[in-house]
């Protein structure tokens, strides 16, 4: 097997691992106005994390950006404090997800 080879395949496994992430708590026994409010709280909460980190980033490389035309150096460097907290946050919202899928599987 060559270098390309394991490259090519790398991705194709990395996208079947993040396809197979999904969330399905269990609602039942709540009342149905409860049901449906808690349904689309779970279907939209991982997206606006997501988001909100995301939004992160782009403020951060903005300052970064800012700092490199300033020649300030301390708002180049919480730039990149910034740049790393919302790269680590979006990594453990991944991670979180993909542990509850994990161990929903289990129980199922």
């Amino acid at each position: 097997m060559t270098i390309r080879t394991k490259l090519v395949r790398a991705p194709k496994r990395l996208m079947r691992i993040v396809s197979d992430i999904s969330v399905t708590p269990d609602f039942s026994g709540l009342p149905p106005t409860l049901y449906h409010g808690l349904v689309h709280l779970t279907n939209n909460a991982a997206a606006v994390l997501t988001l909100v980190a995301g939004l992160g980033l782009v403020v951060s490389l903005i300052g970064l950006v800012l700092a490199s035309f300033t020649a300030n150096r301390e708002l180049g460097e919480r730039a990149k404090g910034g740049i790393a907290v919302s790269v680590f946050s979006i990594a453990l919202l991944y991670i979180g997800v993909a542990a509850a899928n994990y161990a929903s599987h289990l129980f199922s």
